[in-house]
């Protein structure tokens, strides 16, 4: 490659879309209390032009809140604030290309799979252990992200705790296009995602060794390591970013 051709890579992910803001904006109204519990929301209309977006945008946004328990419509009278505006499904805020919101979920990430490692080596089973093997044979054949997401979520299942693994897959997620990226962009790149599959292998043993502190430690270096090609640092200041090794 000559030295001034810079390789292919994959877009990063776009900033929040409007929806998204008109939701931020409409729960931190009703957090706020300017919104109070039932009471009646502004009409369509009036609510498009305060925060200067569609009907079409507001209405989505209005249906999201509705299906987190946040709003709730009753017939003929309009859309209101639900008695209890906590909602019940929990959503991390969109990451889009901030930094800052990246790397807030990823030490989220850090510190929830940090505990699912070491949980799932005192707990792994044959059958775990086998869905660990599988997904890291395929990250080696064919470094794909949804190899590396079923790696993780393997993990979380051999904890035998049903939250981490919706906390997993709420992670996974959320940082779906990130992961891909960084996949596909390594794929592009001398060495390829070397380091990253070097890490899931030492975690995969230390979980099949049944050592948590050795597993935590293992998760810790993969998780640390993933953030620092993203040119995050968890904790600290952004670290430079090293191009082409994976997640």
């Amino acid at each position: 490659m000559q030295p001034d051709k810079v390789p292919a890579l994959a877009a990063l992910p776009r900033p929040a879309s409007l929806v998204e803001q008109v939701v931020a904006a409409l729960r931190a109204e009703v957090a706020a209390g300017r919104f109070a519990r039932t009471a009646r929301l502004p009409a369509e209309q009036a609510l498009s032009t305060t925060l200067g977006v569609s009907r079409t945008v507001l209405r989505e946004a209005l249906a999201q809140l509705k299906a987190d328990g946040v709003l709730v419509s009753r017939k003929g009278s309009g859309v209101y604030v639900s008695a209890t505006p906590a909602g019940n499904a929990f959503r991390l805020p969109a990451v889009g290309g901030e930094p800052e919101r990246l790397r807030e979920v990823f030490e989220l990430r850090y510190y929830a799979e940090t505990g699912a490692a070491e949980l799932a080596a005192a707990r792994r089973g044959p059958a775990d252990l086998r869905r660990l093997q599988a997904a890291l044979r395929a990250m080696r054949a064919r470094g794909a992200a949804a190899a590396d997401a079923a790696f993780h979520r393997a993990i979380a299942v051999a904890t035998q705790n049903p939250h981490f693994v919706a906390l997993v897959d709420l992670l996974s997620g959320q940082l779906h296009q990130v992961i891909a990226a960084s996949w596909e962009n390594a794929a592009r790149v001398a060495g390829g995602p070397r380091d990253a599959i070097r890490e899931h292998a030492a975690l995969y043993r230390a979980i099949r060794s049944g050592d948590p502190a050795a597993a935590r430690e293992a998760a810790a270096a993969h998780l640390t390591g993933a953030a620092r090609r993203w040119g995050l640092a968890l904790g600290g200041a952004p670290a430079r970013p090293r191009r082409g090794s994976g997640r």
